[in-house]
C-alpha cells in the first residue's frame, strides 16, 4: 500500500481550509443564518411539554382560555428569556398560573423557546365592530357596574384592563353569553387551584347574604355583594353557608344582545390591550 505524504506545503493548505470553514461558521452564527441542528430538536420537545402541562390552560396554539393568550410578541409576566422560564418553573403566586417544577434541565429553556414562537402567529381577527361594542359595554351592558376597566367602575367581577391580552375570542364570547360555564381561577401556594369568583350564600342571625366570595379559612369568610359591601362571618355563628358552585352572578347576555351586538362586544374587549 503507498501512502501519499503531505508536503509542508500542502499541511498549511489544508490548516487554512479548515481555518476558512471554521470562521465562516462563526460568521454564519453570528448573523442569525446558521443554527445548531440541536436547537430544532430543542423546539420539538419544547412543543410536547408545552402541549403536555401548558396547552389545558392556554391553547393548543397559545391562542389562551382558562390562561391568556400567548400569541403575541410580549408577555406581561416575561419580558424576557430569563423571566418566560422563571414564570414557567415556578409559576406566579396569586394568579391561576402553577410553576412546572418537574422540568428538568433544559426543560424549561425549551419550553420558553416554543412559546416566544408562539408569538410569531397571525392574531385573531375581530368578528365585529369594537367602537360599537364600546357604546354598548358602557350604555346597554351597564358592565362598568361590575368591572374596572382603566380604573374606572366596580370591582365585583374581573378587571377587564388589557383583557384583550389575556383571552382569546371564543373565552371572551362565552365569559358574555353564558359566564357561569368558565370562571376564573388562581392558584393557592397551599390550597391549590381555587374558583377567583365563587358565589356564596350566607344566612346568618342578621339575615340572608349572596355576593362573591373574596377571602375563607377554616374558621371564617368574606364576601362581597353586589353593591360592593363586604361583609366578615364566623363559620360558627351561620345558619347556612352554601358554595354556588356553576353559578355566576354576572347575567348571560345572549337572551339581551344580538348576535351582532355580542360580536361587537367581543371585539371591543379584544382590542384592549
Amino acid at each position: 500500500m503507498c501512502i501519499p505524504l503531505l508536503t509542508q506545503s500542502d499541511s498549511s493548505s489544508l490548516k487554512r481550509r479548515k481555518r476558512g470553514k471554521f470562521d465562516l461558521w462563526i460568521s454564519l452564527c453570528l448573523l442569525g443564518i446558521w443554527a445548531a441542528p440541536a436547537q430544532a430538536q430543542n423546539l420539538e420537545s419544547g412543543e410536547q411539554l408545552y402541549r403536555t402541562l401548558c396547552a389545558r390552560c392556554h391553547g393548543m396554539l397559545g391562542e389562551g382560555g382558562e390562561g391568556p393568550s400567548l400569541k403575541r410578541a410580549q408577555l406581561l409576566h416575561a419580558p424576557d428569556d430569563d423571566s418566560l422560564v422563571s414564570v414557567i418553573v415556578g409559576g406566579i403566586p396569586g394568579t391561576g398560573m402553577p410553576g412546572s417544577r418537574q422540568l428538568r434541565g433544559g426543560d424549561g429553556v425549551d419550553v420558553a423557546a416554543y412559546v416566544r414562537s408562539l408569538g410569531q402567529l397571525p392574531p385573531e381577527t375581530m368578528p365585529g365592530d369594537p367602537n360599537a361594542g364600546e357604546r354598548i359595554y358602557r350604555n346597554e351592558g351597564n358592565c362598568a357596574s361590575c368591572h374596572i376597566l382603566d380604573g374606572e367602575g366596580t370591582g365585583i367581577g374581573p378587571e377587564l384592563s388589557q383583557v384583550g391580552q389575556r383571552r382569546n375570542l371564543a373565552y371572551l364570547r362565552r365569559a358574555l353569553t353564558d359566564p357561569a360555564a368558565e370562571q376564573p381561577r388562581l392558584v393557592d401556594r397551599y390550597r391549590g387551584s381555587l374558583n377567583a369568583f365563587l358565589t356564596v350564600r350566607i344566612v346568618s342571625e342578621y339575615g340572608s347574604f349572596e355576593g362573591m366570595r373574596v377571602n375563607e379559612d377554616a374558621f371564617s369568610v368574606q364576601m362581597r355583594d353586589l353593591a360592593g359591601t363586604i361583609y366578615s362571618f364566623d363559620k360558627a355563628d351561620l345558619i347556612s353557608y352554601e358554595k354556588a358552585l356553576g353559578h355566576s352572578l354576572m347575567p348571560g347576555y345572549a337572551a339581551t344582545l344580538s348576535t351582532q351586538q355580542v360580536d361587537d362586544v367581543v371585539s371591543y374587549l379584544m382590542s384592549l390591550r
